[in-house]
């Protein structure tokens, strides 16, 4: 597979998910735009899109780590395995703002959230180690692996978890994640 088009596909994936993300959501009934449950759906689709924006960001960051213009069966279903849990991001997030009392709903957030992150881990540890069987590794690659399972493990699932007793915690945990993996700039 040529890597072209496995980053076409993902950024395809991406876009079309944080449009319908938004789409999604319906317009009150009696137009009220700033009303305190429409302020929280907004508040979690800004979340989501950060995270997504996120994830995009670390994905094209990985993938820049291939130089060959080859993709194997491993990385493309690696890939996979992470479009197929960003397009449930829609789904989730609307189920989360509509329903923001449901533990099921906010479980299934929450999951939806956390499982793209732990793919992106593992999914640069197989970049890395085909990069080292080839290339002699990467110690940028590395680097930014165990900086990505730091900020995992201090901001994301932390925050997570404690978003299922108090709502606001991953939005403010994603934007204080944001803020941080923005902070990087050893990008090759």
């Amino acid at each position: 597979m040529n890597k072209s088009r496995i980053e076409a596909l993902t950024d395809g994936i991406f876009a079309v998910v944080m449009t319908l993300t938004v789409l999604e959501f319906k317009v009150p009934e009696d137009g009220n735009l700033f009303s305190p449950n429409v302020l929280l759906m907004l508040l979690i689709y800004i979340t989501t899109f950060v995270a997504l924006a996120s994830i995009w960001n670390s994905l094209h960051h990985v993938m820049t780590f291939i130089k060959s213009n080859k993709i194997d069966e491993l990385i493309l279903w690696s890939n996979h395995w992470i479009l197929l849990i960003v397009c449930l991001f829609p789904f989730s997030t609307v189920a989360h703002a509509e329903h923001t009392n449901s533990l099921t709903a906010s479980l299934a957030y929450v999951s939806t959230y956390l499982i793209p992150w732990i793919s992106l881990i593992v999914f640069s540890q197989i970049i890395y180690q085909i990069i080292y069987k080839q290339y002699n590794g990467s110690a940028t690659l590395r680097k930014r692996n165990l900086e990505r399972i730091k900020i995992f493990l201090v901001f994301l699932l932390p925050g997570a978890l404690i978003s299922l007793v108090w709502l606001y915690a991953l939005p403010i945990v994603t934007i204080l994640m944001a803020i941080n993996w923005g902070r990087h700039s050893n990008f090759d």
